[in-house]
């Protein structure tokens, strides 16, 4: 009773949407028309209608999904040599996030491949650690430049030089500097971890893949990239294990770490390429939350792609535990939001979950999640 209470609240929010949207108001309605109640009445079971016969399609003709679903680049030697630095330094800096499994062994991998090297050499990339530690290290890897960065370096694959390219000098400076040392201390290792990450991963689509993309295709009704999602495999990441470097389709995924081991590899680039839609989810979520009279939670798009990237793995095996409860996610601030994401996992389970397994529509369940979050115990 409960949750058809909250299906039927969804249905008038989005029926006032409607009315609003097409200028209906109590006072232009007249009884010998069709009063706001008569025009509600309308207009939900338009809606209702309209669902049922898109839900019925959309389980009749599955969506086309492209070949390949993602593809992956393991050789980026830039790239992979200015994450290294940028955890290194994160962690000369002795950051909070410094300690977190995806990044906690990077200071232990420097030292085994300091100890091969000369003198100058040690003294060398030590100063490359400390520019980044005083600097770009400072910064979350979504801060400009850092994206800009990122995107920058993902083009030069294995280029022999950064000269000329459209970076801060002394970055250019500090990379050029670092380069040799790196490729001959660490290069090999990392590139052999990136290939061999890319390899079991890429098993894992094979098997599981079309299934893993069409549930959350389907569950947000957004198409995925045309062309397959490019995955950028680098040794180190950041403390999370992966990013996004905002929504320009580059996926940057440590190979390095355990939270991207096994089918948590297969979660983890689902998750990242749901990030793409952040711009369509807030969107979905703007018109039910204005006729509510309530705002978006900042945290409530990721906590969406958390659930759904997890139910998706549970759904081709139910003994899956997901990487937000495996990693105690939940209990954490996400996307910059003052309250800890554990106060959207019950409401996620009652409200979207349903939706995930057949069950209303998806707006509904918008509907209601943004009601119930407003509402929601901080």
């Amino acid at each position: 009773m409960f949750q058809q209470h909250y299906a039927h609240r969804a249905k008038a929010i989005i029926a006032a949407g409607f009315l609003t949207l097409f200028g209906f108001s109590p006072m232009a309605a007249t009884a010998a028309d069709c009063d706001r109640a008569c025009l509600t009445g309308m207009i939900t079971r338009y809606v209702d209608a309209s669902a049922a016969a898109g839900q019925t399609r959309a389980a009749a003709v599955p969506p086309a999904l492209p070949e390949p679903l993602f593809t992956f680049e393991t050789d980026e030697f830039w790239l992979n040599l200015h994450h290294f630095l940028y955890v290194l330094g994160r962690a000369e800096a002795k950051l909070s996030d410094a300690t977190e499994p995806s990044v906690a062994g990077a200071p232990a991998d420097a030292a085994r491949g300091l100890r091969g090297l000369a003198p100058e050499e040690r003294a060398a990339w030590s100063a490359a650690v400390h520019s980044y530690a005083a600097g770009l290290s400072q910064k979350g890897t979504l801060e400009e430049p850092l994206p800009s960065i990122t995107r920058t370096l993902a083009v030069l694959d294995d280029a022999p030089s950064v000269a000329g390219v459209l970076l801060d000098g002394a970055l250019i400076a500090t990379l050029e500097r670092a380069a040799p040392i790196y490729r001959k201390a660490w290069w090999p290792a990392h590139r052999a971890a990136n290939r061999a990450w890319r390899s079991a991963t890429q098993t894992l689509i094979d098997r599981h893949g079309a299934t893993v993309v069409d549930f959350v295709t389907r569950a947000y009704g957004f198409p995925w990239a045309a062309s397959g999602q490019p995955v950028h495999v680098s040794s180190y990441a950041n403390f999370g294990g992966a990013y996004s470097a905002g929504t320009t389709g580059i996926l940057i995924v440590a190979s390095m770490s355990e939270l991207n081991a096994g089918f948590r590899a297969l979660e983890c680039i689902v998750h990242e390429t749901m990030h793409q839609w952040d711009g369509r989810v807030f969107d979905a979520l703007r018109t039910p939350a204005a006729a509510l009279g309530v705002g978006v939670p900042r945290d409530l798009p990721h906590a969406l792609i958390f659930y759904t990237a997890g139910e998706a793995l549970r759904h081709i095996d139910a003994s899956y535990v997901p990487t937000a409860d495996a990693f105690e996610i939940w209990p954490k601030r996400l996307s910059g939001s003052a309250f800890p994401a554990q106060r959207l996992k019950p409401l996620l389970e009652e409200f979207w979950k349903p939706w995930l397994d057949g069950r209303g529509t998806r707006d509904e369940a918008l509907a209601a999640l943004l009601e119930r979050a407003a509402a929601a115990p901080r």
